[in-house]
């Protein structure tokens, strides 16, 4: 015996019943996609201040290990600042390596002994912002970041101060006060502008204290000073005084 099946569930469904369904999906994405990008936004964030966190640990270890003295390469308070030279030289201290006061130079002094990963030293946005682990098989045997540009995310208090900044007290060393920042999202290379890491929602920062708290604002060194200026408001700048952080590299 053959059963039919009533009228309308042969006819299947109505454009207005679809309509309706894709109209209710598409309110549920509506709802969901902005909680999935908070939440990986929130990732990112953390995974973020995890890096700065190690960064802050090395320094630690390198200041006792040198002293009290943060890290810095070759320094002439008359020369001008560099960024990524003679990354291939294999004594950053000798003939033939980087420039006097490269400050990547300096940072690169923490990945020498091959104790952590490159990877600490990429913003966790890499895939937006081009940002990729050095690839140079041996650490020890180089004086800089293969292109700083990309394997570089972060900024970090500029170690080469000039003759005026010294005589009003800067020196970063150990003994330098815990509000202070010694590193952050890299800097955008435009005073008052929040990082580009976070797509200029804020930066984390990291304080000679060794905390890092995430900061909306660039205003948030000692006394309120711009982290990415001097107190001059030059950017790619020697520091003025003892409390100025100014970080680089810049964007």
């Amino acid at each position: 015996m053959r059963i039919s099946l009533p009228e309308r569930l042969r006819s299947g469904f109505t454009l207005i019943e679809v309509l309706v369904v894709i109209g209710i999906i598409a309110l549920l994405l509506g709802f969901l996609l902005p909680a999935l990008e908070k939440a990986r936004e929130k990732a990112n964030n953390l995974n973020c201040a995890v890096n700065l966190n190690q960064i802050g640990m090395a320094l630690l270890i390198y200041s006792n290990d040198h002293h009290g003295q943060y890290p810095r390469t070759i320094y002439d308070p008359a020369a001008p600042l560099a960024f990524g030279t003679n990354p291939a030289a294999a004594d950053p201290f000798g003939p033939g390596g980087p420039q006097p006061n490269d400050v990547t130079a300096a940072m690169f002094l923490l990945l020498r002994p091959g104790n952590m990963p490159a990877k600490i030293f990429n913003e966790p946005y890499g895939d937006e912002l081009e940002n990729t682990p050095d690839p140079a098989p041996d650490f020890s045997a180089r004086s800089n970041f293969t292109e700083y540009q990309k394997n570089l995310g972060y900024s970090y208090a500029n170690p080469y101060p000039n003759l005026g900044a010294v005589q009003a007290g800067y020196s970063l060393t150990s003994k330098i006060k815990g509000a202070f920042v010694m590193a952050a999202d890299r800097n955008p290379g435009v005073a008052g502008e929040n990082s580009k890491n976070h797509e200029a929602r804020g930066q984390n920062v990291l304080y000679a204290d060794g905390h890092v708290e995430w900061q909306t604002t660039t205003q948030c060194g000692m006394n309120s000073d711009d982290i990415y200026a001097n107190k001059a408001g030059v950017i790619q700048a020697s520091p003025v005084d003892a409390t100025d952080s100014v970080l680089l590299p810049i964007d």
